[in-house]
């Protein structure tokens, strides 16, 4: 397996707090003016992921991933969550009842950019469905890991790509592929396509590109994988549960010149996997596949 190296990540300036009186005094009018109009806060909606600055995934650092519950009232569940993800898979249910992914994913305009931690490809306007446990789920963005969050018996991969979701009340679904470069096949073609890209923004923190040709994520998934089910978390701040996570069994190839590519996503190398959490009293269930049961599919 390819070898990460970690650094001390970058700590966003902190914005002065020295006000003149003449200032305040202008602050409290329009406060006092902003009182007799409608409340413009709008409706609760999905959680907003953190600004990628304002932590780190060095560990045994003011704002490494031991950190996070602290560093921010919202994300105390980082710390104090139950339901935390990622999370080692040992140990599992068969659920046959489950049955193949169902999505319809299809072309759509992209946009790519550097989150500082990792690159992330953005649907404009979402991507088809997803459906999971009766509730559709739109594809909103894909972004990856290197090396992977989620481990299999103890075992690490070369790379994890998550597929994050979200229905209409702002609830997330996730697909998880893991990826390693002693898989025999082919180099990743979604990551040839965007290779480009991956260089252009490279070391390059909250640039994005508009992705010129429309992004097809529907071969993405392989329908004659099983996979792996359980409820979790978000894997950075501000760690929000109620995450359904699938993570695919079958393991996908990378080659090690694609694992550089996204290691360019800072100035120097960095690993962004947040550490196993514990996984308390949650029961991870399992659907096999077809492929699983005649033996074609590869064992982890």
């Amino acid at each position: 397996m390819t070898t990460a190296r970690r650094r001390h990540a970058r700590v966003a300036a902190q914005p002065s707090t020295a006000f003149t009186s003449v200032a305040l005094a202008i602050l409290a009018f329009f406060s006092s003016a902003s009182a007799e109009l409608p409340d413009p806060t709008p409706a609760p909606g999905p959680t907003v992921a953190a600004s990628h600055s304002l932590f780190s995934y060095e560990e045994k650092t003011l704002t490494g991933p031991d950190k996070w519950g602290s560093l921010d009232p919202d994300w105390a569940i980082c710390r104090d969550g139950k339901e935390q993800s990622p999370i080692d898979i040992s140990k599992v249910e068969a659920k046959q009842d489950m049955g193949p992914l169902e999505h319809t994913y299809n072309a759509g305009a992209c946009i790519m950019q550097n989150r500082g931690h990792d690159f992330i490809l953005k649907w404009k306007d979402g991507n088809g469905k997803l459906t999971v446990e009766k509730k559709d789920y739109v594809l909103q963005q894909v972004h990856w890991h290197v090396p992977s969050e989620h481990t299999v018996n103890g075992t690490r991969f070369d790379m994890e790509m998550h597929m994050v979701h979200q229905d209409s009340s702002g609830a997330r679904a996730v697909i998880s592929v893991l990826f390693s470069t002693k898989q025999a096949g082919h180099p990743s073609k979604t990551l040839t396509s965007m290779g480009p890209y991956f260089k252009r923004l490279a070391g390059k923190d909250n640039e994005d590109e508009d992705v010129k040709e429309p992004v097809d994520p529907s071969h993405w998934v392989d329908e004659s994988s099983g996979y792996y089910r359980y409820e979790g978390s978000l894997t950075t701040p501000p760690c929000t549960e109620g995450v359904i996570w699938t993570i695919m069994s079958k393991v996908k190839h990378v080659t090690e010149e694609q694992i550089k590519l996204l290691d360019g996503v800072s100035e120097k190398p960095e690993e962004n996997d947040r550490p196993a959490q514990k996984i308390n009293d949650r029961v991870v269930r399992y659907y096999e596949s077809e492929s699983a049961k005649s033996g074609m599919e590869k064992k982890t």
